[in-house]
């Protein structure tokens, strides 16, 4: 089940990210704790692996946060020619490696996509700075690849396919 963050899930989030052996994970758990809470998000949100969704559990297999883009994410909205005003960020989605990472981590997103559209904003994420999104997931969500110049910036927006009426 997808619910909020609260603030027992950080050792297990931290614990995930150790496991990836990603940055910030490769370092102590204090700073993959501050990286987790480093951004004043609108959502934060976890996958728990609870087979009932009466009350959170240990069990945190995922995360992901939406965030209005701050001084930081200024390549990544320049990147959309939009206003940041437009948009809200997707990111720190990340899923504990196991078998069935592939389907949280799209579940995650599809989430995050459908909230961000319910508020009316554009969604853009940073694929390299999101452990185990892949280009193809990616697209199959709608989102696309944006050019830029900016060495280790792989900047997406999200942008819905207009219905092919049928004839």
């Amino acid at each position: 089940m997808i619910r909020d963050r609260l603030e027992q899930d950080l050792a297990p989030l931290c614990s995930a990210l150790e496991a990836l052996a990603w940055q910030p994970g490769a370092g102590d758990e204090a700073a993959r704790r501050a990286w987790l809470l480093e951004v004043s998000a609108d959502q934060s949100w976890v996958f728990d692996a609870a087979p009932v969704s009466v009350a959170p559990t240990r069990n945190v297999q995922g995360h992901v946060q939406i965030f209005a883009p701050g001084e930081p994410d200024a390549s990544l909205v320049s990147a959309t020619g939009m206003d940041a005003d437009a948009l809200l960020v997707i990111g720190r989605l990340f899923v504990r490696p196991g078998p069935h990472a592939e389907g949280i981590r799209r579940f995650l997103l599809t989430e995050a996509l459908r909230r961000v559209g319910v508020v009316g904003k554009t969604a853009i994420l940073d694929l390299a700075s999101n452990p185990g999104l892949t280009e193809s997931l990616c697209h199959k969500r709608g989102l696309r690849l944006l050019p830029t110049t900016v060495p280790g910036l792989s900047p997406m927006i999200h942008h819905e396919e207009p219905e092919v009426p049928s004839r």
